[in-house]
């Protein structure tokens, strides 16, 4: 019964170590759309891979990913304004990237 345990505590602690190396490895991206009223949706895409960024009122977005690589943003944009999308940015593990200021023209 001991010896179970012990293994069971082993097993409990390489779980966890796991998880808290994948937690070191989660990298965000920042940007700012204005009007914050003109986007629909922002996504950022990796490969086959699309996550819809989260969003406050005042057109902040957010993504936090541990997908590190080349990740290309697209804003969809409400009409009279026009869609933009933003080439591939290299997202490395561990990293915060803010993409600054996005303005929407009609």
């Amino acid at each position: 019964m001991k010896n179970a345990m012990v293994q069971l505590g082993l097993v409990l602690i390489g779980v966890s170590s796991v998880h808290a190396v994948k937690l070191l490895q989660t990298s965000t991206i920042h940007a700012k759309v204005y009007p914050a009223a003109g986007a629909e949706n922002v996504w950022a895409i990796h490969g086959k891979d699309s996550l819809k960024m989260m969003s406050n009122d005042d057109g902040q977005y957010y993504l936090v990913t541990t997908h590190p690589g080349y990740w290309e943003l697209r804003v969809n944009a409400k009409k009279p304004y026009k869609d933009i999308i933003v080439k591939p940015i290299d997202i490395r593990p561990g990293t915060e990237k803010d993409m600054g200021e996005f303005t929407l023209v009609q």
